[in-house]
């Protein structure tokens, strides 16, 4: 009896893993791949602002943050058109540079990298 429970456990386990290899896999969201590639290098993975990006361009590093409270108090037509124009240093995103997302979709997921607020008792 003792034999077997080590072949049962094995046998399981190479079941579980075959019908995980079958799972299809997740799709990766098609606007946090944009924002990798187009708005990470100078605005940081968390969207707080990449230093070094904010000293090479010669601006304040609270330039770069997106997360800051006056950006997250902006309207969101505001920060689309900051997108679709550019500021500053910032290039232009028009339509056509953001493939299958919207720049409502970008304004969107830049406002959840926020840190989330607590709520008070």
């Amino acid at each position: 009896m003792n034999a077997i429970l080590p072949l049962i456990l094995l046998l399981a386990s190479a079941a579980l893993a075959a019908s995980a290899a079958d799972a299809p896999a997740p799709k990766a969201d098609p606007v946090a791949a944009v924002y990798k590639s187009k708005c990470a290098s100078c605005h940081a993975k968390d969207g707080t602002g990449n230093p070094a990006m904010a000293k090479m361009f010669k601006v304040k590093p609270e330039a770069m943050n997106l997360v800051d409270e006056e950006t997250l108090a902006a309207k969101d037509e505001d920060l689309a058109k900051v997108i679709e124009t550019g500021k500053g240093k910032m290039p232009a995103f028009k339509k056509d540079k953001l493939k299958d997302i919207t720049v409502a979709d970008l304004t969107a997921y830049f406002r959840s990298l926020a840190p989330k607020k607590e709520a008070k008792p």
